[in-house]
């Protein structure tokens, strides 16, 4: 894209990064100059030109600078000059972009680049406008442009405006390949290792210091590297270039290397505002052995192309306590208040929000067992003693059902009860629900105080679960305490009711349901609490009993 407005902000490509939840989560190295890799350990071999390709160009820009005094900047490749006079002659000009050190040197040229203006100008920027013609001698391939700054350019005319501006002349297109596709990149050196006949070059084919076998130094080449050629694992191109066509998973000047898994990036500068994470080789959290296309994945990450952040735990994912699970299987199970919720993550593979859906893992716990790696023993919970004027949670089912032939099933926090006739009682309902993992303990008892089992004077029904005059009973939590969900009848979950079952609140509860009642320290890793002086395990109700929760406050005991 040209660069000719006034407002010089726009020449440059910021893209902002956000509204995805890792934006300052996840960190990652940002190598120096001549490192690259995930863990920037890889050290970068030169690249060059390969001169028996014909017919190529370098990459020409063109500047125009129409000021009469101040200063401008260039930027390339994230690199700024230094600040360059308007009054500047070609040759300071020349210097100034040669310090930039994203522009190769060749110690055999002088500089990096030819620059030309317009015939009968001395200084960079005039009056009327000077262009400046920029041919880049040693960056080969299609190069990004040459970004202005004029913000501090001057014009001395009335009603003319400062303006320095870029665009491309000629697209570059000559290859910029590692060792120049002519010799094999050592990862630990940074140099190149050539291939028989083939030596450093100054970048145009000839003898010369910038390492990239760019040089043909002895005789001419009649075939393509390689016995066979190209080691059968691509074709070769024949005359003049003699280069390797190699299948699709190797490279190199003789197809030799090889390759890794792709997946998407964990860390990789955005492609679009609030956009990254585009797919990599070893998804940029491993390193490419080139010599089996395997990938060597960082501490913690798994999968051929590193594409999985490992589970905790030692010696197995989840210390062996819970299941491995991803975002998208993970929201599957998401629950508030310990009832199921529908909730969907990565639903839309294209959303910016939710790239981690399938490659972000975690684990869900088994019963019994907590924390990030399910390694802890859970405690039991209760309420705490010592808080007073608190409330179990009491809740209203009431059923109508003509026939006396109807069924249904009552669920709790995702469990459901084994299936309940019309005709039961609330001793079968009472079973039912404390038959459920998620339910400890719940007393039922009928809405009208009158009845009961043994009074006198009921009628036939009177004890049923559902009437043709309707009834209702009362299901009072005794454990878990606290402001419980609603237990649920759902429609598909009722045979034969000619009525309606509805379940309301009566009494919301009130009292704590939390590790060890509040009133000891848990032990992790036996699961039990130690309570302190004056408490004892309780029966979920203040009184003592068995529940291990340090939830009953000892009469005689030692206060605290």
């Amino acid at each position: 894209v040209d660069c000719n407005d006034r407002d010089y902000d726009v020449c440059w490509e910021t893209l902002g990064y956000s509204l995805p939840w890792d934006a300052d989560m996840m960190y990652g190295c940002v190598c120096g100059g001549g490192y690259e890799g995930y863990d920037c350990s890889i050290r970068i071999c030169p690249t060059g030109d390969d001169p028996l390709t014909t017919s190529q160009q370098n990459e020409v820009q063109l500047l125009e600078c129409q000021a009469t005094d101040g200063t401008f900047t260039l930027s390339f490749m994230g690199h700024t000059t230094k600040p360059i006079s308007v009054h500047s002659s070609a040759i300071q000009f020349t210097d100034a972009l040669n310090q930039l050190t994203t522009l190769t040197k060749s110690a055999t040229s002088s500089s990096s680049i030819l620059v030309s203006w317009l015939p009968g100008e001395t200084t960079a920027c005039t009056e009327a406008g000077n262009d400046i013609q920029i041919e880049f001698l040693q960056n080969f391939g299609d190069l990004p442009l040459l970004v202005p700054n004029g913000s501090l350019l001057t014009h001395s005319m009335a009603g003319n405006s400062p303006l320095i501006t870029a665009q491309k002349v000629v697209t570059g297109s000559k290859e910029s390949d590692v060792c120049s596709n002519r010799g094999t990149c050592s990862e630990v050196t940074g140099l190149c290792s050539c291939e028989e006949g083939w030596t450093t070059s100054d970048g145009n084919g000839n003898v010369g210091t910038r390492g990239d076998c760019g040089h043909l130094a002895e005789g001419t080449t009649s075939a393509c590297p390689g016995v066979p050629e190209c080691l059968g694992f691509g074709s070769c191109s024949g005359p003049p270039e003699y280069r390797c066509q190699c299948q699709e998973g190797r490279y190199g000047p003789d197809c030799a290397q090889m390759s890794c898994p792709m997946g998407k990036s964990w860390f990789s500068p955005p492609t679009a505002s609030n956009s990254a994470h585009e797919v990599a080789e070893c998804s940029d959290m491993g390193n490419c052995d080139s010599n089996t296309g395997t990938c060597f994945c960082a501490d913690g990450f798994k999968g051929s192309a590193c594409e999985f952040m490992t589970c905790p735990g030692r010696p197995d994912e989840c210390s062996g306590n819970g299941q491995c699970k991803d975002m998208a299987s993970l929201s599957e199970e998401a629950e508030q208040n310990g009832n199921p919720i529908a909730v969907e993550y990565g639903i839309d593979p294209n959303s910016v929000l939710t790239w981690d859906a399938d490659q972000m893992l975690g684990c869900l716990c088994n019963d019994g067992y907590e924390g990030y790696d399910c390694s802890l023993r859970s405690c039991p919970k209760g309420d705490d003693p010592s808080t007073i004027y608190q409330e179990n949670e009491v809740q209203h089912l009431a059923c109508t059902d003509d026939d006396d032939d109807g069924s249904f099933r009552v669920s709790f926090r995702g469990e459901k009860t084994a299936l309940l006739h019309a005709t039961d009682t609330v001793d079968e309902l009472k079973a039912a629900l404390n038959a459920l993992t998620t339910v400890e303990g719940v007393k039922i008892e009928y809405t009208d105080v009158d009845i009961y089992v043994g009074a006198t004077g009921l009628d036939a029904d009177a004890l049923q679960l559902c009437r043709a005059s309707g009834q209702s009973v009362n299901i009072e939590f005794l454990a878990p305490t606290g402001d419980v969900p609603l237990v649920k009848v759902d429609s598909g979950d009722m045979m034969g009711i000619s009525g309606s079952i509805d379940v309301t609140e009566h009494i919301k509860g009130t009292k704590e349901y939390i590790d060890c009642s509040g009133r000891a320290l848990c032990d992790h890793n036996l699961g039990e609490c130690e309570c302190f002086a004056g408490y004892s395990s309780s029966n979920g109700q203040g009184g003592p009993g068995s529940r291990g929760d340090c939830g009953y406050k000892n009469p005689y005991g030692n206060q605290v």
